[in-house]
Parts: structure tokens; C-alpha cells; sequence
């Protein structure tokens, strides 16, 4: 009412336009309910649907029930089916009952284990362990079941009500079938007692008889649902309302509120009721009054079929057209217009010294909140026209605000404004900041830093930083001053400023002060720096992602969490402090967005501070729908970690229900191991880890992905072992799986013994072969010192002896016939030089050698290659017949008749050309060597024995071989030298 008086005031000063916002406002003011529940609003809730398009079975949902192992069983319209929060199964334990296709109109988990089961076609049966134990036909559709005291089970169906115990199943007296709108109508009491709703009314059954407590027809309307009270008693939902009855001989009582039908009740374990009706959506009843979400609000149906809560605490809506609903209390929860905020654009928040939380607009109001309540503070222009663009508080208890029109002081709910000008120096204010000395920090827009020692604009101020950006503001512990600006940080120590060093010229969102004395600032790059006993920025290289970080801010528990427009991260404290202290290189970043509460992912960090830890402990977040707040971790039940159950078993040619013991057939390719998490409230944050025991070096980090993949397994036994976590928490039970892979033929142990054993003998072989080789060749090398020494003794050892009688010859003339002596040692003179060319011929041979298996016509083409190539001569060699491997002395002892040939024309000759033919006859081998020299004369050669020692060294190496040596030749037309020799048995190639 004080904040409408004083709208008054100021609409006098403000003109008519002003008067006509002011009298606005203040019709706003007295009208509007200012005060905002504490506890999470209808509004609030974590909505999310399935339907057939998300793969439910059919849209009608009439049962659900939470199994122990973990999954939601869902019955519906055509079949049950089963769903660990992501995807669903059905479920078919007895292909002759077809619950997977039949629909499932009631569902019991009985208490020792048991799920019961009832169909619209009245089949009630009980699976334990998903086998059918027993099935029963109760001759009309099932509408509830129940278990009492005794453990007895009751099934009300349209052909009366049967109770089921020690095997047997029989109807109960005194009551008969429902309405055939009433499907939750029975409701045990503690006591022993079952409380039933038929035709006729609602009913109190006991072990001495059933008495009727309620008549349909009445005031109250017709009975169609029935629920135990945690209090005593039970709820009652009519065709009028909600109604309460605290006992047989009490009356029912209205809950006001709550419009009919009623089809279904839920009590939750903290007290809150909520109340499914037939047409006008869900109710939520509770201390603070009655709360309706309906169709307009986004319900996709308004016909309520049946409730459910599970061990998570998530409230589960069956509903007749919209499927399957899921409702949470958010781990995010929004504040916007939905909870009476004028305008979705939040921009800052923060709290002063009382313990006030401030949360400020763009263009959508100013509010505190104290003790859960928020109420709507008055704002300097009109609130159409007046964003929030920075806010603080002096030590005085004023808000200090700041804007592109200036600087704003609310103190006793009177505003005053600094730099109305419009060229004011200080306008255009992005930032505000009081240092422990009082003195006031204003950074703008493109127009630098101001500071005012005496903490109030006016007066004498210091400006720094000129024509720079700045875009945020921190005093820390140490008395520093940090500037963030649009190039870069910076900091003031001693009234000197000083560049931050490792961001270089990044936009710099916020700055933050943890617990540790550490300052954080986050850049519009994605980069935060983090300044403490030691400088470490993180980026990508350290997982965080690829865009803006605006605000940080550190939880109770070491926890720190940053906003972007991409949602909010959680950095759980544990790694995050193993990577500032450099033993872990990677953080884990969980990230939080629709799924966790939040109305939009998209937050910013335009204002200043966009974020603020409250005395409570929980964390603010503007974005731009609304604020968020996130709970404090105790605020919070914890969860235990998500059970794993393994599936299937998949390869190219077979797919197998998990068991205890999979074996695979021998060769089996493509494994995969598929898994699930039984997790119903946040499964997409669920993440696995697998490996394969003697097979996987380490664990196997699988994010959220729910198979494990090998290309083929060795042979032999293997233990697959998984496990699940929600993001950021402790690792669940493992859940394991034993593999047999059968080996192929070939990785049996006998066919490796085989292996072995022909492995030694190849080696045994091989030893031998190469042996033989070894031998082979010291035979070849032993021929080839006995052809040497034949060499020698044939040609050279001869020829000395003959040296050696020509000289004896020579010194026996000496006295009687000198001239004769004369004539000899001339002769011997060129034995000398004949033997000595022989010599290195033999010499040359050695070095030059054939090489072994080549060819006799490719030899022959080496040898002439070798002749002609140092005197610019032509020649070829050519074969005739078909070639015959005549043995290695045959072959060389024909090839040095060439050699010597060939050497003899080209010494003496003098010839342009030589060619060699050679031709292989039916009964010979004949070598030719033609040159077109100077020719010599043959008779007086051969009749001359003082000269040409390697004529005669030829015929011999061609009689040696039983052949013969033909010479042709005259003087002035070349010569023929040809050596024809026998053929031997051989091979022709």
C-alpha cells in the first residue's frame, strides 16, 4: 500500500501521461496478488508425455504400476508393456495370454513378489519372475485390484467382486459390480478392513460382514474412486467432487475445489492428494490450497484414467486420448509469468545485506523475494520502458541500479537518478560494483570506468580506462578490483591496474569469487580462466563447450555451475579440482535444460550479475523465460544409482535373450550386448560405462549409448560386466552377463597341436633342403677350383714347362749355335707373352664369371657385350635349334672357345663387327665366331710353332670334348673360328 501512495505522489510531478501510468500502476498494485508460494506451483512441475507417436502402445493408459527391478508397467488399450524411461517393451510372459496385445485395465504388485493382471476381457492372472503362475477368468471386464491385511488379493470386475487366497479365487458377498465409469473403487485399511465402491454406494468390508457407508444417488453424487488416507480413512472421488471420510460412521466431507467426476486419487508420501478427474483435467490439493492443471494449460487430455507414483517420486497420469504423463518436481525450478511475473526477460538478480533476493527485468518489473515470497517492487520510469541492466547494493541498505538512461538509488521506496543527461559521462551503465571502502564503481558502455570514492555519483570522480567497453565488475577478498571488458581483463591492486594474463582480447561475460579465494572469469569464447595459486584457463581442450560461459557460481557442495545459452552446466567439484591441480586433464560437464525444469535452455549474461547464490543456498539464474532457481543438494531426495539389466545378445546370425550364460557359435561376428537403465526420472542423463573382463584393457566410458559392440571374440569364457550413474554421480551395481565363444576348427587345441607338429617337420624340411642347397654349392665351388686347376695345369703350367725346355734348349746352343740360341729365346719371348695374356685371361675369367644357371647364349652375349663395348665394335649373338642343357664343363669350356676367339679378332683383327652363332643340331653343338677383319693365313699359322699358343689351346679344349676346331680365314677377309663338339643326352628346353 506504501508503494501505491507514493505512485500517487509521483504521478503530480509526472504530468498526464505520468498520472495515467501511476493511477495503471496502482490499480496493478491493489489488484494484483503479490505473494508467491514457497513450494514448487502446478505451473512448475517437469511435464513431459508419451503417446503412440513416442512408441507407447496405444494412447489410452488405464493401469500403471512401479516394478521393484525398476520399470513402470503401463497397461493400455491394446496390450501391457513395459518402460525403463526411455523406450517401451511389452511385455508377454505367455504367448496364449497375449497381454502384450490384450487390454490391461488393472495392475497389483502383490506383496510377495507377484504381478497381478486383469484385462478388460476378464482374464486375471499372476506372473512371478515373468512367468505365468496361474490364470483365472472372472467373466467380465476387471476394474481394480487390491491386496489386503491377509494377502489376499481382490479383483472387482463387471460380474461382481472376487477375492483371491491360498489358490483359490471366490466371490465376495454383499457386494456387487461397480458403475461402469468407477475404476479405482477399492482401497485396503489399515485395519484389515477393504474399503469397496459398487452400484450402490461405497462399502466397508470386514471378516464379520460388509456394511454400506455411502449411498450413490445422494448429495455427494455417485462413488467412482476410493483411496486409503496416510491419515486414517479414506478419500472419497464422487460424480460431484473430492470428498474425505475419516471413518465408517463418519460423514463424507467436501474438499472444496475439485469439480467431478473424480475417476482417481493419489495421496504422495509428503501429503499432497491428487485427484484425476473425468473431464476437467488434475487437481493438486494440498496445505496451500487447491491447484487445477486442464487442456488450456497444456494437458493433453482432460480425461484422467488413473494415477501412479513411483520410488522416484515422479507422478505418473494414464490418460483416455493423451497417452502416458510424467510430472517431477524440477531439479531447476522456473519463476515467470506463469508464477506472476509481469514480463519472461529476466535479467539480474542478486541480494543485498538483509538476505532480500532482488531479481530484476527487462521492460517486465522489479521484485524481491524474502522468506519464499516474492513481491513486486515499484520501478523509476515506467515499467514498459524500464530495463534492468546492472544492480548493487551500498553498506546502507540502498539498490543501486543501472541502465542506458543511467543510475537509479532505491532507498525507503523513493527513487533517485544520477546522469540524467543524455550526454552524462557515466550513462549508459553495464556494470555496478561497491569496494570495501564504499567507494562506487560504474563501468559503461564504450565510455570506460568511473569511480566515486565518496560511493555516491556527483562531485568529484576519477575515470579510467577511456573508451573501453566494460562488461563486468568483481571486488575480491584481497581488496583488488577486476574489470572485465570487450578486450580482455584487467585488475586495480594498490591503485594500479594491471592486465589478467591468458585470455588475451576476449569478451569477458562475469567474474566470480569462490570459496577458495579463487577468481573465475568466463568469456563469451567459451573459455574460463581461473586465478588462484596458480593461473589455468579451461576450454575445449578440457570438455567444456563450444560457446558463450556467462555466470559461475559455487553450490554448498564444492559444486560449480555456469550459465550459457545453451543451458546451464554443472561441474561437479571432484574433477574440476583434479584438472585446476593439474592430475586429470578432462572435466565431467553435465548439462541442464528443459528435461531438468527449465522452460528454455537459453540464458544470458547481458545483465549484471546475471546469477546469484542466495543465503539458502540455492543458485539463481536469469534466462529469458523467466528465472530459475536451483535447489540446494539437501533440498533434494537423493537417488540411489540406476540398477542396469542386460537385455539381449546380438550377432550376424542370431539374437538371444540374456541369460546367465550366452554360448556363441564358432565364427560369430558383430556382437552387441544391449542394456538398459532402469531409471523414470531423467534417463537421458544416465550414463554407462561397460568392458569385457580378460578381453577390454579398462572400462569401456559408453555416455548414454545402450549396446556394446565386438567385432569377434577369442575363444573361450568371458564375463561382460556394465554399470550405470546419473551424470555426475557414483557408479550403481554391475550388471554381468557370461560369454562362451566356441572356437573355429583351426583354434581347437589339437589342430594347434597339428600345427606344431607340422610346423617342426617343415622346419626339419626346410633344415634339410637347405643343407642339400649348402652342399650343392661347395660342389660347385669345389668343380669350379678343380676346372681352375685344370685351367692352370692345361694352359699355364704347360706352357712354363715348354718356357722352361726352350730356355734349357737355348743355353745348350749358347756356345756351338748362338744363333740358333738366338732364335729359341726369341720364340721363347713370345711363349712369355702369350702365357702371360693367358694368365689374366684366366684372371679376368675369375672375376668375370658366368653366372650360375645363366643361359650358354646368354653367357656368350655377356662376353661379347664385354669385348666389343671398349672398341666401338658391332656384333650380336644368335641361336639356332632348340636349346639343350649340356652340363656345366661342356657349356665352359665352349664359352672360353669363344672368349678366345673373340679376343684373338680383336686384338689382331682389327676387325668393325663380330658375330657369334650359336646352333644346336640333331646330334651336335656348333659355336661359330665370324669377324671382318684382317684375316690371317691359317696354313703358315698352323705350320708355324713359335707363335699363336691359343690356337692350339682351343683345339684342344674342342678335342677335350670329343669334338673338333675348323678355322677359315685368309688374309684381308676375316676369319671363322668354329667349334663343333658332340651332343650328349640332355634335356631340350
Amino acid at each position: 500500500m506504501h508503494n501505491a501512495v507514493m505512485e500517487l505522489i509521483l504521478a503530480f510531478h509526472l504530468g498526464k501521461r505520468g498520472r495515467v501510468w501511476a493511477g495503471a500502476r496502482i490499480c496493478a498494485l491493489l489488484a494484483l496478488p503479490l505473494c508467491l508460494p514457497a513450494g514448487v506451483r502446478i505451473s512448475q512441475y517437469q511435464k513431459t508425455y508419451w503417446a503412440v507417436e513416442q512408441g507407447l502402445p496405444h494412447s489410452y493408459v488405464t493401469a500403471i504400476a512401479h516394478a521393484p527391478e525398476g520399470y513402470l508397467l503401463v497397461g493400455t488399450y491394446e496390450g501391457l508393456a513395459r518402460f525403463d524411461g526411455r523406450e517401451f517393451r511389452p511385455l508377454d510372459s505367455k504367448p496364449s495370454l497375449r497381454l502384450g496385445e490384450t487390454w490391461t485395465s488393472a495392475l497389483l504388485l502383490s506383496r510377495d513378489g507377484s504381478l497381478w493382471v486383469g484385462t478388460f476381457e476378464g482374464t486375471l492372472a499372476r506372473l512371478r519372475e515373468g512367468k505365468a503362475m496361474e490364470v483365472h477368468a472372472t467373466g467380465g471386464s476387471i476394474f481394480a485390484l487390491a491386496e489386503d491385511g491377509e494377502g489376499a488379493v481382490w479383483a472387482s470386475s463387471r460380474s461382481g467382486v472376487r477375492r483371491w487366497k491360498a489358490g483359490r479365487l471366490q466371490p465376495v458377498a454383499g457386494v456387487s459390480a461397480p458403475l461402469e465409469s468407477a475404476w479405482n473403487v477399492l482401497a485396503a485399511a489399515a485395519d484389515g478392513a477393504m474399503w469397496v465402491a459398487d452400484a450402490s454406494g461405497l462399502k466397508c468390508w470386514r471378516q464379520g460382514g460388509v456394511s454400506t457407508v455411502v449411498r450413490n444417488g445422494g448429495a455427494s453424487g455417485d462413488v467412482l474412486a476410493v483411496l486409503r488416507r496416510q491419515a486414517g480413512g479414506v478419500w472419497v472421488g464422487t460424480t460431484r467432487g473430492l470428498y474425505r471420510l475419516e471413518g465408517a460412521a463418519q460423514p463424507l466431507v467436501e474438499m472444496p475445489g475439485v469439480q467431478g467426476p473424480v475417476t482417481s486419487l493419489l495421496e504422495e508420501s509428503g501429503g499432497t492428494l491428487w485427484a484425476g478427474s473425468w473431464g476437467h483435467g488434475l487437481y493438486r490439493w494440498s496445505t496451500e490450497g487447491v491447484a487445477r492443471w486442464a487442456g488450456q494449460d497444456g494437458l493433453p487430455d482432460d480425461h484422467i484414467r488413473t494415477l501412479a507414483e513411483d520410488s522416484e517420486g515422479n507422478l505418473w497420469i494414464g490418460m483416455r486420448s493423451g497417452g502416458l504423463g510424467r510430472w517431477k518436481e524440477p531439479r531447476i525450478v522456473p519463476y515467470g509469468t506463469p508464477e506472476g511475473l509481469s514480463g519472461n526477460y529476466a535479467a539480474t538478480v542478486a541480494e543485498d545485506g538483509a538476505g532480500n533476493l532482488w531479481l530484476g527485468t527487462w521492460r517486465g518489473g522489479l521484485y524481491r523475494r524474502r522468506d519464499g515470497v516474492f513481491a513486486k517492487q515499484p520501478t523509476p520510469t515506467p515499467e514498459p520502458e524500464f530495463a534492468v541492466r546492472a544492480m548493487a547494493f551500498d553498506r546502507q541498505g540502498g539498490v543501486w541500479l543501472g541502465n542506458w538512461e543511467g543510475v537509479f538509488e532505491l532507498r525507503a521506496g523513493v527513487y533517485r537518478r544520477y546522469a540524467k543527461e543524455a550526454d552524462a559521462p557515466y550513462g549508459r551503465v553495464s556494470a555496478l560494483q561497491f569496494d570495501r571502502q564504499g567507494g562506487l564503481w560504474i563501468g559503461t558502455a564504450d565510455r570506460g570506468l568511473f569511480y566515486f570514492a565518496e560511493g555516491r555519483p556527483g562531485g568529484r570522480w576519477q575515470v579510467m580506462m577511456e573508451g573501453a567497453t566494460i562488461s563486468a565488475l568483481l571486488g575480491d577478498s584481497r581488496g583488488r578490483m577486476w574489470v572485465g571488458t570487450n578486450r580482455g581483463l584487467a585488475y586495480f591492486e594498490g591503485g594500479e591496474l594491471r592486465r589478467a594474463q591468458g585470455l588475451g582480447e576476449a569478451l569477458i561475460e562475469a567474474l566470480f569469487e569462490d570459496s577458495k579465494q579463487r577468481v573465475w572469469a568466463s568469456t563469451s569464447g567459451g573459455e574460463l580462466l581461473v586465478e588462484g595459486e596458480r593461473r589455468v584457463v579451461l576450454g575445449r581442450q578440457a570438455g567444456l563447450p563450444a560457446h558463450a560461459l556467462y555466470r559461475v557460481l559455487e553450490d554448498d557442495g564444492g559444486t560449480f555451475w555456469v550459465s550459457s545459452p545453451r543451458g546451464i552446466l554443472q561441474l561437479p567439484g571432484g574433477p574440476l579440482e583434479a584438472v585446476l591441480s593439474g592430475k586429470r586433464k578432462t572435466l565431467e560437464v553435465v548439462r541442464h535444460g528443459q528435461d531438468d525444469g527449465m522452460r528454455t535452455i537459453e540464458c544470458h549474461g547481458l545483465s549484471q550479475p546475471a546469477g546469484w547464490k542466495a543465503r539458502d543456498g540455492s543458485l539463481w539464474f536469469p534466462t529469458a523465460r523467466g528465472f530459475v532457481r536451483v535447489w540446494r543438494m539437501d533440498e533434494r531426495r537423493p537417488l540411489p544409482p540406476p540398477k542396469v539389466e542386460i537385455l539381449e545378445t546380438r550377432t550376424e546370425a542370431m539374437s538371444l535373450p540374456a541369460g546367465a550364460e550366452v554360448t556363441l557359435a564358432a565364427g560369430a561376428r558383430n556382437l552387441e550386448i544391449v542394456y538398459t537403465a532402469f531409471r523414470l526420472t531423467n534417463q537421458e542423463k544416465v550414463q554407462f560405462r561397460y568392458r569385457m573382463l580378460d578381453y577390454d584393457p579398462d572400462w569401456v566410458e559408453a555416455g548414454n549409448a545402450r549396446s556394446a559392440r565386438y567385432n569377434q571374440l577369442p575363444p573361450g569364457r568371458r564375463r561382460f560386466e556394465v554399470q550405470a550413474r546419473d551424470a555426475g554421480g557414483e557408479w550403481g551395481p554391475v550388471a554381468a552377463l557370461r560369454f562362451v565363444q566356441t572356437p573355429r576348427f583351426y583354434q581347437t587345441w589339437w589342430f594347434l597341436a597339428l600345427m606344431a607338429a607340422l610346423s617342426v617337420g617343415v622346419v626339419w624340411g626346410g633344415y634339410r633342403w637347405r643343407l642339400h642347397t649348402v652342399r650343392g654349392r661347395f660342389a660347385a665351388v669345389r668343380e669350379e677350383r678343380n676346372r681352375i686347376g685344370r685351367e692352370w695345369h692345361d694352359t699355364l703350367v704347360a706352357g712354363f714347362s715348354a718356357i722352361s725346355l726352350q730356355i734349357e734348349a737355348a743355353m745348350a746352343r749358347l756356345e756351338e749355335q748362338p744363333e740358333r740360341s738366338f732364335e729359341i729365346l726369341d720364340v721363347t719371348k713370345k711363349m712369355v707373352h702369350h702365357y702371360r695374356a693367358e694368365a689374366r685371361r684366366v684372371i679376368w675369367d675369375l672375376r668375370d664369371s658366368r653366372q650360375e644357371g645363366e643361359p650358354l647364349a646368354a653367357a656368350l652375349e655377356h662376353a661379347l657385350r664385354r669385348v666389343t663395348e671398349r672398341r666401338e665394335m658391332g656384333g650380336r649373338v644368335q641361336v639356332e635349334g632348340t636349346p639343350v642343357e649340356q652340363g656345366m664343363e661342356v657349356e665352359h669350356n665352349l664359352l672360353r672357345i669363344c672368349q678366345e676367339a673373340m679376343s684373338n679378332a680383336a686384338r689382331h683383327g682389327a676387325p668393325s663387327k663380330i658375330d657369334v652363332t650359336l646352333a644346336y643340331r640333331a646330334d651336335s653343338i656348333e659355336v661359330s665366331v665370324e669377324d671382318d677383319g684382317n684375316g690371317f693365313d691359317y696354313a703358315a699359322a698352323a705350320a708355324d710353332q713359335t707363335g699363336h699358343f691359343g690356337l692350339a689351346v682351343m683345339e684342344e679344349r674342342a678335342r677335350r670334348l670329343g669334338g673338333r676346331l675348323e678355322i677359315e680365314s685368309r688374309p684381308g677377309s676375316g676369319t671363322i673360328v668354329r667349334a663343333v663338339v658332340p651332343i650328349r643326352a640332355g634335356t631340350r628346353k
